[in-house]
Parts: C-alpha cells; sequence; structure tokens
C-alpha cells in the first residue's frame, strides 16, 4: 500500500502539533500571525489559515480576535497520546508486546517503575 503525500497546511499543522505535545510550545505561546508564518516560509496565507482552523478545531490552539493565536494547554494528556499514537505504529511494524515492555525497561530503569 503506497502512502499519500500530506499537503502542505497539514505537514504544518503536524509540526505544531508536534511541538506542543513535546513541549517545545507551552501553555499561553503566542504563534506568529497567518501572514507572518506566509512570508517565513513562503506559502499563502489561506495555508496558515487552514492549518491554524484544523489546529484550533482539534484543541491545540486559540485565537483572541486582534490579539493573536495562542495554544492551549496540553500537558500530560499530549504526551499520553503522542505516546499511544506511537505504540499503535510501533505495533503495526510488528514489535510484540514483550519486546515493547523490554524496551520500556530500560528507558525507564528497572522492570515495573
Amino acid at each position: 500500500m503506497r502512502k499519500l503525500k500530506k499537503s502542505v497546511f497539514e505537514n504544518l499543522a503536524d509540526g505544531f502539533k508536534w511541538k506542543i505535545e513535546t513541549g517545545i510550545l507551552l501553555e499561553g505561546d503566542k504563534l506568529p500571525s497567518c501572514r507572518e508564518l506566509a512570508m517565513e516560509k513562503g506559502i499563502n496565507p489561506n495555508t496558515v489559515q487552514r492549518a491554524y482552523t484544523e489546529l484550533e478545531e482539534s484543541g491545540y490552539i486559540y485565537t483572541v480576535p486582534k490579539k493573536g493565536v495562542y495554544v492551549c494547554g496540553r500537558k500530560q494528556s499530549g504526551a499520553v497520546r503522542l505516546a499511544k499514537e506511537r505504540l499503535e505504529e510501533i505495533k503495526d511494524a510488528g514489535l510484540s508486546k514483550e519486546e515493547a515492555v523490554k524496551i520500556l525497561n530500560e528507558v525507564y530503569g528497572g522492570n515495573n517503575d
């Protein structure tokens, strides 16, 4: 099965989601305006607006009219969601539960901690 190429707005939205979920962008951080980001990336402002709309609908950001676009608080739920997504990908790639537990123990140190 061939993987479909993502659109520019999807890649942009995914990049912001990753930054929010990993804590690079924190609750209350202000994002660039659509025009600023479009100029920086060399893309159409409508593309940025579409990415921001998707992020807002997904609860990652919120808009304050005439003030800007800000990051919503994601805290632990974002990390948990990210872990679940990655574990699903790893499971689909063929890693067994036993192998995954062994790796988790290596990363976190210990057997059940």
